[in-house]
């Protein structure tokens, strides 16, 4: 019994140096893409996964020495197709000469003598090897170090590096890229489409994003109307209101501190899952009171309640849900729908 599970143990270990080695996981793969196939796995070139809303529903081995080729979704015959986990494994297969990328170093190649032999060269500093040229080309980016390197052809998928960006997968390869549109500039991974909102953040390109602003970036107009008496801190209404922070004008939760009326302001961010409230000059929990502003900002829930909170909008998507007709209102502070109103300004 101890034999079998050592056993196991050095197999598991393989499968991860060989998926660490390529950075990915079947699951990683999957969720950056919104379509349904196949893909290759990153800890061994003979299997394969298969995706479905996002997650690896089904995964499996190529029959006899069959590799599994990412590009095309399908198994194929070692003498043609490359290892894309082992050059080792690619020259001990192919039966004519040829060069090959070094999975676990981009600054190698490998030569395959046709015979299942390998030797190994260096590109030199400030260059690495790029499988699709079988040549050595001048840039600190690896062409080999991609998400389509285990994907299909000829599709998109989200960037794991750039969140918003998206990666067009064309025969192993592909570069991260914006969308075009100014008034969608976000890619939506889950969707596979561009969007105003920044599935990253949940902040909306159409109204005022994060992206604008930097903590401590000054303003000279934000502090021109703020209201100071003898001291900037008073009770209104029973409640502590502090003039000296107001609004940034365009997010949630972003604010300037005025040291006087008149004066430089200096912007900085509520702590994540709080949002800054005009009214009393505080960060506070978003549920206390109504933003006019995209609410998905600076908190870590999937959804937030619309006003009234007979309707919620889906974070990654900017999209309005609705709860089911037997629990009508969504309580975003519980992440639930619910028969009952909660008793939160936001829903009032």
């Amino acid at each position: 019994m101890g034999a079998i599970n050592m056993r196991i143990c050095v197999l598991a270990a393989c499968l991860l140096m060989a998926s660490q080695a390529s950075g990915y996981t079947m699951s990683d793969l999957c969720k950056q893409w919104s379509g349904i196939g196949f893909i290759g796995n990153p800890s061994n070139c003979r299997a394969w996964g298969y995706c479905k809303n996002q997650e690896v529903v089904s995964w499996g081995t190529c029959d006899g020495d069959l590799v599994f080729n990412a590009q095309t979704g399908s198994c194929a015959s070692p003498n043609t197709t490359a290892c894309s986990t082992s050059a080792v494994q690619t020259c001990a297969s192919v039966k004519s000469p040829m060069y090959v990328a070094n999975p676990l170093n981009c600054t190698e190649y490998g030569y395959c003598d046709g015979t299942g032999q390998i030797s190994y060269g260096d590109c030199g500093t400030g260059a690495v090897f790029s499988a699709s040229t079988r040549s050595c080309v001048w840039g600190p980016a690896c062409p080999q170090d991609s998400i389509c390197r285990f994907m299909l052809s000829n599709i998109f998928v989200g960037d794991p590096n750039q969140c918003g960006n998206y990666i067009n997968c064309v025969n192993g390869y592909g570069t991260s890229a914006k969308c075009s549109s100014t008034a969608n500039p976000y890619y939506n991974r889950v969707t596979g489409l561009c969007q105003s909102t920044n599935p990253c953040t949940g902040e909306d390109s159409n109204s005022g994003n994060s992206d604008q602003f930097t903590v401590g970036q000054t303003s000279s107009t934000a502090c021109a109307t703020t209201t100071f008496n003898a001291s900037p801190e008073l009770t209104v209404n029973g409640e502590s209101v502090d003039y000296r922070y107001v609004s940034d004008g365009a997010t949630c939760y972003g604010y300037y501190y005025c040291a006087d009326a008149g004066a430089t302001g200096y912007w900085n961010q509520c702590p994540t899952g709080t949002q800054f409230n005009v009214k009393v000059g505080k960060c506070v929990s978003p549920a206390s009171f109504v933003c006019t502003y995209n609410r998905c900002g600076n908190v870590n829930n999937p959804f937030m309640a619309v006003e009234g909170c007979t309707s919620y909008t889906i974070c990654s998507s900017g999209l309005t849900g609705n709860c089911p007709t037997a629990s009508a209102y969504y309580d975003e502070v519980n992440n639930i729908c619910t028969t009952t109103k909660p008793n939160y300004a936001i829903c009032a």
